[in-house]
């Protein structure tokens, strides 16, 4: 038995000697970045606690407070806040500190799960604007405009909308119109912007949400920056009232900040606001090299600017990498990591996904090519993959989400649940949007979207029954 189980499995990891294409963004500090270096040779004495001199997160009068003016000047905001307990507590405070119980708020169906999660805590009554799917590879991407427009329109008593942008496959929808139509309608908008810290220091990038506009977006620092893992920003646009979002701030972070990762959201603000457009710049020539050595290479399909006006897309972050293959998106991770020592960030049935930050050289981009080439060479086994076709169906709210989570619940088949009201979360994943949310109606056409889903092997995320046989569903 192991006696120090995470570490030991931390070492076997480091040990592999691994090609990181996965966050967080400083990818090990293979670029010896001297900043983080001073973070890992003082790590132990860096870990304090309040004590003069080192000011207090919860009420920053001194270091911190200035180090988040230095953030709000880099994001173009007019105030940063500090986020240690991830981008989820900063999407929590974004939205229960702009809404109070009750409040009607339009969400983004694909939304990241701590969205769902904040309209739970804040009881708040959703309308859900569903993203178009990307039928080449599969995936949801952006909203339409038009879409959300409509849904403004016949919800013109709704507090705030949340978009998603850029999405997790790097897509992004026209949010500078989309604030201009929500703005026109006195809605906020609220961007959950965790995949795009990097995009304020190239113009090369999509816009940044506080470019766009917006008036609360939350970005996750090491996902695409140097930073540590579970360091973030919550950013605010000059008019919008703080005091709720302060509040909940406080509500929702530790009370007892870590002090290594509040030193790690510095050096990467610094890191990109200093050299920033120069490492970028590094990057797109890295990537746009890779992606024109696969252009001609059938096996493989790659998301891209190409992609632009199609299904809500208006633009694209091309430091995500989305592959799609024959040889199916699970089969071709399983193939990189196992025989060719390189982890991407995520796979599905088609696709593979990648994330590529200032922290990547081009070694890393040489590997990555040769080992696909290599793939291909060795004859690997095609994956029959399966596209996803099939329309997902419409929904209807019974109730929201906290009553129905505290409402009482039985277990039965799914097949004898229409007409009830669902308890549980189901999202097949590809496409990654909840077909159901507790407090939903089940319906028919629901049952059999489910059914079709399962027989093709697309795994559901959210039912404790992995099968989806049995589903909990609200005992009314």
């Amino acid at each position: 038995m192991n006696k120090m189980p995470i570490v030991e499995g931390l070492i076997d990891y480091i040990n592999e000697d691994i090609i990181p294409f996965h966050m967080p963004g400083h990818k090990n500090n293979k670029r010896q970045f001297n900043e983080l270096n001073v973070i890992r040779d003082n790590l132990y004495k860096m870990d304090n606690t309040e004590v003069p001199g080192l000011d207090n997160l919860h009420l920053p009068e001194e270091m911190i407070l200035h180090s988040q003016k230095l953030a709000a000047q880099a994001y173009k905001a007019a105030k940063s806040y500090f986020l240690i307990n991830g981008s989820t507590c900063g999407i929590y405070s974004m939205i229960t500190g702009t809404t109070k119980p009750g409040d009607k708020i339009i969400v983004q169906r694909n939304c990241h799960r701590s969205v769902f999660m904040a309209c739970f805590l804040g009881g708040l009554n959703c309308v859900y604007v569903n993203p178009r799917i990307l039928d080449e590879f599969n995936i949801a991407v952006s909203v339409e405009t038009s879409d959300l427009i409509k849904i403004m329109d016949e919800n013109p008593d709704a507090k705030a909308i949340v978009i998603t942008n850029p999405t997790f496959y790097g897509t992004c929808c026209n949010l500078e119109e989309i604030v201009k139509e929500a703005h026109r309608r006195k809605i906020l908008v609220l961007v959950d912007e965790a995949h795009g810290a990097h995009f304020p220091f190239n113009d090369n990038l999509p816009k940044s949400a506080m470019e766009c506009g917006a008036d609360v977006s939350v970005v996750s620092m090491h996902k695409t920056t140097p930073a540590l893992t579970q360091t973030a920003l919550l950013n605010v646009s000059k008019g919008v009232d703080t005091e709720g979002i302060e509040f909940m701030l406080k509500l929702y972070q530790s009370t007892s900040p870590s002090y290594i990762l509040l030193a790690s959201i510095d050096t990467a603000r610094y890191i990109m606001q200093e050299k920033g457009r120069i490492l970028t710049d590094e990057l797109l020539v890295n990537i746009n090299e890779f992606r024109d050595k696969m252009s001609s290479i059938e096996e493989y399909r790659l998301l891209g600017k190409e992609h632009i006006g199609v299904k809500g897309v208006s633009d694209v972050d091309i430091t995500k990498i989305v592959i799609s293959s024959n040889f199916g998106g699970k089969n071709l991770d399983n193939l990189l990591r196992q025989k060719y020592g390189i982890q991407v960030e995520m796979s599905d049935v088609n696709n593979i996904t990648l994330i590529c930050s200032v922290g990547d050289n081009k070694e890393s981009f040489d590997l990555l090519y040769n080992a696909l080439i290599d793939v291909i060479k060795n004859k690997e086994k095609v994956n029959k993959s399966i596209h996803f076709k099939k329309s997902i169906p419409g929904y209807k709210i019974a109730i929201n989400m906290r009553e129905a989570y505290y409402t009482k619940k039985r277990r039965i088949r799914l097949c004898e649940a229409s007409g009830m009201i669902s308890g549980e979360l189901v999202a097949p994943y590809p496409p990654g949007i909840p077909v159901l949310l507790p407090g939903e109606y089940i319906t028919d056409e629901i049952i059999n979207y489910i059914e079709f889903v399962k027989e093709n092997n697309i795994p559901l995320n959210g039912i404790n029954d992995g099968t989806a046989e049995y589903i909990n569903v609200l005992d009314v």
